[in-house]
């Protein structure tokens, strides 16, 4: 009798380690379910998850896109993502949720954080000689010692792209630009962009360093709320000033990267553009997001990634603004 006993508890002590192990073993999403779920069916849930209990902000929350509205554009590029942004729907998706190299459209968070941090009269005083290994690299050229405003760091970080701008914007805040990565990964999570990681300041290329349209969308879309960000994406041209540690002064005159902005290349008919930030290298492509209005008011965010030309970048996005006509 008590060896039956002894049996029957083997058996059963089986058994539920086979059920811990069944439920401990995580069953694969697609990215589309998993971002669906963060977010939740519920605009309600959403809301109160993310924006407080309070359901008078409605027409602030993101625009949910889901697996079966995925892929309703067809495009010769990786990923592209048209939001009507007045009203949160997703007018046009190729590939949204699948992981791209974000290049230099990786500076809107940097620019996100330093927004939210600091004040844009802060001076900054360039802790190290900012050099790259690769050649070609945009950057300002900022050496030990230097000193310059959170101002002038942000407008070379976005209107010429200068890659030494997100080293000093990130070493200021937190200390390293290792240190702020972490901060972009934790404030992206924040936004609800859940299929993304940050390694870089500045979107140099590094396999690790990857976000989805969709991702990007989400961290665009908290960085126009704030009008310095607006007025820096909207320029054609800025002037750079600094001083050198013994207190030379230096002008540096920028043209942005965005080609709308330049006139090298339009927009579709009654589509007007605000402003975005560009994106480019070897292994991203060219890339683009930017946010665009139309002759009544109606805001539109719309992201490519990896144009194999900048042709093929800049064809693209105007054919999916041409979306916006309804």
């Amino acid at each position: 009798m008590e060896r039956n006993v002894q049996m029957i508890k083997r058996i059963t002590a089986c058994l539920l380690a086979v059920l811990v192990f069944f439920y401990s073993v995580p069953v694969p999403v697609s990215a589309a379910e998993s971002y669906n779920s963060h977010f939740e069916s519920s605009e309600e849930k959403m809301l109160d998850r993310y924006y407080g209990t309070s359901l008078d902000g409605l027409g602030e929350h993101a625009a949910i896109l889901s697996s079966d509205a995925d892929d309703t554009y067809e495009a010769d590029v990786d990923s592209a993502l048209l939001i009507d942004a007045s009203d949160n729907e997703v007018l046009a998706s190729y590939h949204a949720f699948d992981r791209v190299y974000p290049a230099s459209t990786t500076k809107v968070l940097t620019a996100l954080i330093t927004l939210e941090q600091c004040q844009m009269t802060e001076e900054v005083v360039i802790k190290n000689d900012i050099t790259f290994d690769e050649s070609g690299v945009v950057a300002v050229g900022f050496k030990k010692g230097d000193k310059v405003k959170v101002e002038g760091l942000l407008n070379a970080l976005l209107v010429e792209s200068a890659n030494d701008a997100a080293v000093a914007l990130a070493e200021h805040i937190a200390g390293s630009t290792s240190a702020f990565a972490k901060m972009m990964n934790q404030r992206a999570k924040e936004l609800g962009a859940t299929h993304c990681n940050f390694v870089t300041t500045n979107g140099l290329h590094n396999k690790n360093h990857y976000v989805t349209a969709y991702d990007m969308y989400l961290i665009f879309k908290e960085a126009i709320k704030y009008d310095a960000f607006l007025n820096i994406v909207k320029k054609a041209n800025y002037t750079l000033e600094y001083e050198t540690a013994s207190g030379v002064p230096y002008n540096i005159p920028m043209e942005t990267s965005n080609l709308y902005i330049t006139g090298n290349y339009a927009l579709p008919n009654d589509i007007y553009m605000i402003g975005g930030k560009t994106g480019t290298t070897s292994q991203a492509g060219s890339c683009l997001v930017i946010l665009t209005e139309n002759s009544e008011g109606e805001q539109y965010i719309s992201l490519v990634f990896h144009g194999a030309t900048k042709d093929i970048l800049y064809n693209t996005m105007t054919d999916l603004l041409e979306k916006t006509h309804k």
